[in-house]
């Protein structure tokens, strides 16, 4: 028998604390972003059931924005999402879990961009 120490034991090693610490403050980000996208897919879906709605000038993109804001948020929110779900589920593994988190953030960063972008004339108010 193989004596094993005492940290492996446990499985309380620096670098099992690392990841925890690592994706705990990974979803302390990730979180909200991943809200707001949610509540811009709740905000903007009657641009996609009735296009034209709002037909105001907004931001770079000319009229009537809301489906491009809606693809934006569903993709990045999305693979966002599913990246962040891999590396919560392999957090547990000592190998490739960070790449994941990796991945999160750039695809939740991507979205970031075009909302931001918004003029204020995109933010029309939801049909009676």
């Amino acid at each position: 028998m193989t004596d094993r120490r005492a940290d492996e034991a446990t499985g309380t090693s620096t670098a099992g604390w690392l990841r925890v610490v690592v994706t705990v403050l990974s979803a302390a980000v990730a979180g909200p972003v991943l809200l707001l996208y949610g509540w811009l897919l709740l905000w903007f879906s009657p641009e996609i059931t009735n296009p034209g709605r709002c037909a105001r000038e907004s931001g770079e993109w000319g009229p009537d924005n809301g489906t491009f804001v809606w693809v934006v948020a569903c993709a990045a929110g999305v693979a966002g999402a599913l990246c962040f779900g891999l590396a919560l589920r392999r957090m547990h593994r000592g190998g490739r879990w960070w790449p994941w988190l990796l991945a999160a953030a750039v695809f939740l960063a991507a979205g970031l961009p075009v909302v931001g972008a918004l003029s204020s004339a995109a933010w029309c108010p939801p049909a009676p």
